[in-house]
């Protein structure tokens, strides 16, 4: 009888210890779970305590006992890879505001590349993505990203011949994705902005003692700060619904 409990206990402590291989990988590199301010000593009783809520849901996915040797060291190798590559979707939606702030910031000529921030980027880059990160945790879009994680178990992965592959493919097709929605989400700055440089351009050429730069490079900054002000809304609405497009990019070659 005692021996039958032993290997029932032992049987959860597996279950649970598979799936916070993968849960916790994706979690690394999730947006707000992963970020550097979070303390890895936070980082992982919260991978632990998901993966004990999640390990009864997905337990006929796994299997039931330990494998052996080198199927063990596939095991590991295969759910820490997904759990990285689930992670680095999710992170694609902050990817995706910090590309929008980048091609803002250049629109207007307030880049600031460099900088002494924690991850130096454009001070619009900062104001979205900070603003996206309180989002993500404040409207249903943290708990699609945990679904996420857990309707990676109900799909079917690639071969190890084709997982590769799926990997380069999936990343690739995410990576043009965030350039060209970047460039969407920014398109209305970058609009406004030309006509503004185009007007400006003909006003310095008829009249060479304007000092343009003196009134010019004021009206942009404030204006800019304006314009993001009264439409920030919509772009975060937008971002939102790229975002859950984004998340279910990592299924799409899978069945």
């Amino acid at each position: 009888m005692m021996g039958g409990v032993f290997n029932e206990i032992a049987g959860q402590i597996w279950l649970v210890a598979a799936v916070f291989i993968r849960i916790a990988a994706a979690l690394s590199m999730a947006p707000g779970y992963g970020e550097k301010s979070v303390s890895v000593r936070v980082r992982l009783p919260i991978a632990f305590f998901l993966s004990l809520a999640i390990a009864p849901v997905v337990e006929p996915y796994l299997p039931e006992r330990p494998p052996d040797g080198r199927e063990m060291a596939l095991f590991l190798l295969r759910e820490t890879g997904f759990g990285l590559f689930l992670g680095l979707c999710a992170r694609g939606i902050v990817f995706l505001l910090e590309m929008t702030g980048t091609v803002i910031s250049q629109t207007i000529s307030l880049a600031q590349m460099l900088g002494t921030a924690t991850e130096p980027m454009p001070v619009i880059s900062h104001i979205l993505t900070v603003t996206g990160l309180a989002l993500i945790f404040t409207t249903s879009l943290g708990d699609q990203i945990i679904y996420a994680f857990v309707a990676s178990y109900y799909a079917e992965l690639p071969s190890w011949s084709d997982l590769v592959s799926h990997f380069a493919k999936t990343t690739t097709a995410l990576l043009d994705f965030l350039f060209r929605n970047a460039v969407l989400l920014g398109s209305g700055f970058i609009g406004l902005f030309f006509v503004y440089y185009l007007f400006i351009g003909f006003v310095n050429k008829a009249m060479p003692q304007f000092m343009v730069s003196f009134i010019g490079i004021p009206f942009v900054a404030l204006f800019s700060i304006y314009f993001l002000l009264a439409h920030g809304e919509l772009l975060l609405t937008v971002w939102q619904e790229k975002a859950r497009t984004i998340l279910m990019m990592a299924f799409e070659g899978a069945e």
